[in-house]
């Protein structure tokens, strides 16, 4: 096995002076694959399989800055948990947009944050697919996905790149980044949007031998930031919310920012659409009160009721009609993450009166990336975690996560420290658990007094601490949506 393989030449970025937040978004154009050496505590070696996560592997190039943080060429990292140690790779998605892009030296391609300088007819082009937001591993097949096209098939022991994939040609345009698998079944859920005069999305049941089996198309009354959905064992749950597209396609067709295009507008239709997963029609449309949201928790029927989780927020930093939202300059020292960071709410549907009632969990710090485990998937689960804010240490990205008990609304904050940021957390039942309160929490965590990344795991009965950390011989810029899978790749 090749210790490094084969990257892109670079030219390595002056080395800052610590500590810092350079490393959190810097690219990192170098492809590892080796043994961590480096551990500080222990890895139980009971506990084996696979940690991948997806996110921008670089946001500049040619002296450049990528528009929009969605538009960073997607690398995938993995660490391998294996008899107590630990192997590390990564790799960046080879799409058309990444090899042709890396050629040249320049950007080529329309992304989410506008279209290259240079070339009138790129303004009127979609988004190039980066495939840099999620992952799934479903009927043998590992996808890299993204919102702005089709998935990227990955050899998930090389992380090399295999090609689109669509499904045997059942696949439209777009597949959203966040599908949802029941593991009691085994089928996979996803979406994908259609754009138009006419704003809808097609819902997608793919079984468990990787066909499509069942396909529906669902219409919207305006454009919404529709990026995530839940599922439960009879429905889908999506949220039309008010943070949508400007219907003045003038500034994008100019070349503008469709991130600048999305405006919070509370004059807007929110509702939840249910949709039967059985029969893939619509079982229901329950009207809400204006919210931004874009991450759901799990989701789960009991009761005649559905009960799901989400972030959910006030205007999630995006524009209003009278006030602007203050642009995200990642590379800035004094960049401001809290402008999205929203409160983790419980919703309840009564499927009889088609009410939704909904509380927050008021102990629970503001942040986002909700995640449960995902073998109780459609099940009711008792805890949740995500990434949080808390009031002390550097507010440029998110410094901590938190253990949510759904039961109690009790809240354990884990800080990490001045300096050092996290992205998603990960919640993995612990083998042979006999108790919901028995599980690990990883995730990666970018250290600026040392300007490398950390992969951290915490046990969940000693929140607070941390059992083992992982330390890299480099930094990996935040990523976005990750994975995990008992199986060993290597």
């Amino acid at each position: 096995m090749n210790m490094t393989a084969e990257a892109p030449t670079s030219t390595a970025p002056e080395k800052p002076t610590t500590p810092t937040i350079k490393g959190n978004f810097e690219a990192q154009e170098q492809e590892y694959n080796y043994w961590v050496e480096d551990i500080e505590g222990e890895v139980p070696k009971d506990f084996q399989g696979t940690f991948f996560r997806n996110g921008p592997g670089r946001l500049k190039l040619g002296g450049e800055e990528f528009g929009h943080w969605f538009d960073g060429d997607g690398m995938i990292g993995r660490t391998t948990f294996v008899d107590g140690k630990v192997h590390f790779a990564n790799k960046f998605i080879r799409t058309p947009k990444y090899v042709d892009e890396t050629a040249a030296g320049k950007m080529l391609y329309r992304g989410f944050g506008g279209a290259p300088k240079g070339s009138v007819l790129k303004r009127f082009a979609l988004p190039a697919q980066p495939a840099n937001t999620g992952l799934i591993l479903h009927a043998d097949k590992f996808l890299a996905l993204g919102e702005g096209g089709r998935p990227w098939a990955v050899e998930p022991d090389t992380l090399d790149t295999e090609g689109e994939y669509d499904y045997a040609g059942r696949l439209g345009k777009t597949f959203s980044a966040h599908g949802k698998k029941n593991p009691k079944t085994g089928y996979y859920y996803n979406f994908g949007m259609r754009f138009g005069m006419k704003p809808s999305f097609d819902l997608y049941k793919i079984s468990p031998s990787g066909k499509i089996v069942g396909s529906a198309t669902f219409g919207l009354d305006h454009m919404p930031m529709l990026h995530d959905f839940a599922i439960t064992d009879n429905y889908a749950i999506f949220v039309q919310s008010s943070v949508s597209m400007s219907p003045n396609p003038l500034p994008i067709l100019l070349g503008g920012s469709l991130a600048d295009a999305m405006i919070y507008d509370e004059r807007l239709l929110n509702k939840i659409i249910l949709i039967d997963l059985h029969t893939m029609q619509l079982a229901d449309e329950i009207d809400i009160d204006p919210m931004a949201g874009i991450h759901f928790g799990n989701a789960y029927e009991k009761n005649g009721e559905i009960h799901f989780d989400m972030i959910q927020g006030n205007n999630g930093g995006y524009s209003t009609k009278t006030e602007k939202a203050k642009p995200l300059d990642l590379f800035s020292e004094d960049v401001d993450f809290r402008i999205g960071a929203a409160s983790y709410t419980r919703f309840v549907i009564n499927l009889r009166k088609g009410k939704v009632s909904s509380e927050v969990i008021n102990d629970a710090l503001l942040g986002e990336f909700p995640q449960w485990d995902w073998t109780k998937t459609t099940s009711e689960n008792r805890f949740a975690v995500s990434s949080a804010f808390t009031d002390n240490g550097v507010d440029t990205y998110f410094n901590a996560i938190q253990k949510i008990d759904r039961f109690s609304g009790k809240v354990e904050q884990h800080y990490f420290g001045d300096y050092r940021f996290t992205g998603e957390p990960l919640m993995v039942a612990k083998p042979n658990a006999k108790d919901d309160d028995e599980f690990y929490v990883m995730c990666y965590v970018y250290n600026g007094n040392t300007d490398k990344t950390e992969i951290v795991l915490i046990d969940s009965l000693d929140f607070t601490g941390e059992l083992a950390v992982i330390m890299l011989s480099h930094h990996l810029p935040q990523g976005f949506h990750g994975m995990f899978t008992p199986k060993v790749f290597l």
